[in-house]
């Protein structure tokens, strides 16, 4: 066995981060072969993953990519075991190369992606090989556009909650609107992190829930003593007030709770010339 200078294991440790003892020990088994050791240390990465495969990944962290035209989109959960790893640089890198892989290719399904990007799937082993944790790509959404409209998306501090959103728009967004409906975007993004909206608007909640929430407010409603006209604006108030509580389109903007989300999109879309819609939006949320 050849002696393994220090420049040497100094070396492998830039490339891989890994300690300087597993370094040491990788270049030691490769006989200083610099390239056989960083692939020791990747299957050590893999024997890792299948070791701890049984663990629990409560902590973790959320990232997104926007491309640079707005037109498509990503985002990422990826979990692990403590809430120290979550917090690295290395997880917070990782978590942005899946959502940007993601967003690049197109794809959602986390084991295909990690199978069609082999430079993705090296960073994971070589993560698993430094931490010695649990790693789950637990979830990714892509949203692509269409034809015209745009995607953004908010990560909300501590980047354990993520929205990303779509918005169609009747027109191509001109360059002199697009921040402002970039920020109209955001703003909507936030509010579904703080209010967690259950959908987009009244007609996408499950029809059976709808039933059963009107059966409740006409049985509250009802006391024998109030003309019927009177008791059918009752039940239209208590449902309307259902669907302000847990639709978006219906909620009071958290920054100005004069205007509904439907309200605001409005104004923006009159300002611009632009009618613009709520296409669709995802929450993740790291140990829901």
């Amino acid at each position: 066995m050849s002696k393994i200078s220090i420049d040497l294991v100094k070396e492998l440790r830039e490339k891989t981060q890994v300690s300087m003892m597993d370094c040491k020990k990788a270049l030691e088994e490769a006989d200083g072969d610099l390239e056989k050791a960083i692939i020791l240390l990747r299957k050590k990465g893999s024997a890792v993953a299948a070791k701890r495969a049984d663990n629990a990944t409560d902590n973790g962290r959320i990232e997104s990519f926007i491309a640079p035209d707005c037109k498509k989109g990503s985002l990422a959960e990826i979990c692990c075991e403590t809430d120290f790893s979550a917090n690295t640089d290395d997880m917070q890198k990782f978590a942005q190369s899946v959502a940007q892989h993601a967003c690049t290719a197109g794809i959602e399904d986390k084991q295909k992606l990690l199978a069609s990007q082999p430079a993705l799937q090296n960073q994971l082993n070589d993560l698993l090989a430094k931490i010695s944790e649990k790693i789950d790509v637990k979830q990714i959404a892509t949203y692509t556009v269409a034809n015209h409209g745009l995607v953004n998306a908010y990560i909300h501090p501590g980047s354990t909650i993520g929205i990303m959103i779509e918005f169609t728009s009747e027109k191509e967004i001109p360059s002199a609107a697009l921040e402002e409906v970039k920020q109209l975007a955001k703003d909507v993004c936030m509010q579904v992190a703080v209010h967690k909206p259950a959908a987009l608007t009244p007609a996408d909640l499950d029809p059976v829930f709808v039933a059963k929430e009107r059966t409740l407010a006409e049985e509250q409603s009802q006391d024998g003593k109030k003309p019927a006209n009177i008791v059918a604006k009752i039940i239209e108030n208590r449902m309307n007030k259902l669907f302000e509580e847990i639709c978006l389109t219906n909620q009071r903007f958290i920054k100005n709770d004069a205007l509904t989300i439907q309200q605001l999109v409005d104004s923006v879309a009159t300002k611009i010339g632009n009618k613009l819609t709520i296409k669709r939006f995802v929450r993740f949320s790291i140990g829901r």
